[in-house]
């Protein structure tokens, strides 16, 4: 399937050419989102919210370039907005210098099945 038939598929939502449009560009988009992405998976989320952006936006695409650089431009600001909303939510929440696979506290470990159960009873309801 040519681009052209690809852009006119998508442009009638048409699943078939989506999936051949998909199948052509998410490997190097991929590759793309492995430049920003901390693992595979944050990866393939930016890879995936990117190309429902394309999807979603197929119809602003004027043929005046590229279609690949089209959808690399749209994955790279998805990409980038992701790790904004990251570090907002890191910064917010104080979070900037704590290791993601952190290890249980070691305070719990040390306390009572009393002990926790009267911390227990001071949490509120709900």
């Amino acid at each position: 399937m040519t681009e052209e038939q690809m852009l006119a598929g998508c442009l009638r939502n048409d699943a078939a050419s989506q999936d051949a449009l998909y199948s052509r560009f998410s490997p190097r988009m991929l590759g793309v989102c492995y430049r920003f992405a901390k693992n595979r998976e944050d990866a393939e989320d930016m890879l995936q919210e990117g190309f429902i952006k394309v999807f979603y936006q197929i119809q602003q695409f004027r043929n005046e370039g590229a279609l690949e650089g089209w959808i690399r431009r749209i994955v790279v600001n998805t990409a980038l907005r992701d790790i904004q909303k990251a570090a907002f939510k890191n910064e917010l929440l104080g979070l900037e210098n704590v290791p993601e696979n952190s290890e249980e506290p070691i305070a719990i470990s040390k306390l009572s099945e009393q002990e926790i159960l009267k911390l227990i009873s001071f949490l509120p309801d709900g």
